[in-house]
């Protein structure tokens, strides 16, 4: 099967026209969702540091860093933008997977469409291409047979991949270039989530961002590279999915759409903590109690949200994206769950400090990814108990269109004010009618 040769003739005869309309809106979506995410962490620490190392070797000015007022070459602005619409854990999710496929694929298609005239159409159309590609990648990685190991983040695997083929066809690359494009992209995959609780959590996908960018422009110039390297003998599929699910990749392909199953994140914490959350939250809106009040936490999760999110003591924001422990106590100490409960403030407040030492967490094997059930136990012997099952956020029970919205104002209001965050909002919204995506373009973002 020439998988490879598959998804590059999908990638060139995909028409904007012949999409379903209910896929063609989620595109719109996930770009409000992103754009939101891109300002919310502009003025992250991990920004700054990056933004720091780019400017000391950046090139000609290009493209727009959101929320910075900078100008940097068109890698340095995907590889700046990715990071700030992952830095607080708020991108979206391929749950299944485990990937996040939108941080990498906007970054890298508005970096491009500032030097290159792109409608909105054409742009959102190729952020359906990208984030269907690395999705489809990513479940012939995880779907049974596929066995590839829980420990490698699969943004950093399957982004640049995806990136490549969106860039590529916004290039109007032939087949053969496609097929290139996709290679090189797939050539870069890495990453692994040791690199959680760090600077580099957001890092991965944000080089995979510019990867893919990279890829796409080397194809545009007749860069080889094999004609089948995603399923051939150790190509990737072969060694990162050790084995494969081949027909996964390719299944329906141009008629079930993968990426329709991402979605954005209501809280900004690594998602398989986002159902205890839910839980938590129900608990604290449903009864009056203080923290203090509390003898004890349960919570019953799936297993990956010990695996992957299980820290018990977090020390600071980076370890709190990954400790469910951590967003139990805050949630049932602060009722609410935003970036506040995320910042270092909130995981050294000792109120939540002392709450989080009662918190314990069970493994429950019937439980699913997007479900968990929660008790708290009062000192006066009541017994609270609650279950969320599919959680918002998740594809099963997304977020509504005033959710989003609602999400990104909170984020882009402290950097560009209340009204002209509003008037931004309105611009992403109606980005199937714009003419041209150009950050640069006076009043475009507001």
């Amino acid at each position: 099967m020439d998988a490879t040769r598959c998804l590059a003739e999908f990638v060139h005869r995909s028409r904007w026209e012949a999409l379903p309309q209910a896929v063609r809106h989620e595109s719109v979506r996930v770009f409000v969702n992103w754009v939101g995410g891109a300002f919310g962490g502009a003025r992250h620490p991990a920004v700054s540091s990056c933004l720091a190392m780019v400017q000391a070797l950046n090139g000609p000015p290009q493209a727009t860093a959101l929320g910075l007022g900078q100008r940097l070459d068109l890698l340095g602005a995907t590889l700046v933008n990715g990071l700030s619409a992952s830095a607080h854990a708020f991108d979206d999710t391929h749950l299944s997977s485990i990937g996040h496929p939108s941080a990498p694929t906007v970054a890298a298609l508005l970096a491009y469409a500032e030097l290159h005239p792109v409608s909105g159409q054409d742009f959102l159309h190729a952020l359906i291409l990208s984030n269907e590609v690395q999705t489809r990648l990513s479940r012939a990685l995880t779907e049974n047979p596929g066995n590839c190991h829980v420990g490698l983040y699969m943004t950093g695997l399957t982004g640049a991949a995806g990136v490549a083929a969106g860039i590529g066809k916004l290039l109007g690359l032939d087949v053969r270039q496609l097929v290139w494009a996709i290679g090189i992209g797939a050539c870069q995959g890495g990453g692994f989530r040791a690199s959680h609780a760090s600077m580099c959590s957001g890092f991965i996908p944000a080089n995979a961002g510019r990867n893919g960018l990279l890829a796409a422009l080397l194809a545009a110039k007749d860069f080889t590279c094999n004609d089948n390297a995603l399923e051939t003998r150790n190509g990737f599929l072969d060694v990162f999915g050790a084995p494969a699910n081949l027909p996964a990749l390719t299944a329906g392909l141009g008629e079930q759409y993968e990426c329709m199953n991402i979605a954005a994140k209501p809280f900004p914490a690594g998602c398989f903590i986002h159902p205890s959350i839910e839980a938590c939250l129900d608990l604290a809106e449903a009864h009056q109690f203080d923290s203090a009040d509390v003898e004890a936490v349960e919570l019953e999760v799936h297993k990956l949200a010990i695996g992957l999110t299980g820290k018990p003591q977090p020390a600071h924001a980076y370890d709190a994206q990954v400790s469910v422990y951590h967003w139990a106590a805050a949630v049932l100490s602060r009722r609410a769950a935003g970036l506040a409960e995320a910042a270092d403030s909130c995981v050294t407040d000792p109120a939540v400090v002392a709450l989080r030492k009662r918190v314990n967490v069970k493994v429950v094997d019937e439980l699913g990814a997007n479900e968990a059930r929660a008790t708290v136990l009062l000192r006066n012997g009541r017994r609270l108990h609650t279950a969320v099952g599919p959680c918002l956020g998740s594809a099963e029970r997304p977020m509504s269109d005033a959710q989003i919205e609602a999400k990104f104002l909170q984020q882009a209001e402290d950097v560009l004010g209340d009204e002209a965050a509003r008037r931004l909002v309105g611009h992403c919204w109606r980005m199937p009618d714009a003419a041209a995506v150009h950050l640069a373009a006076p009043g475009f973002w507001g």
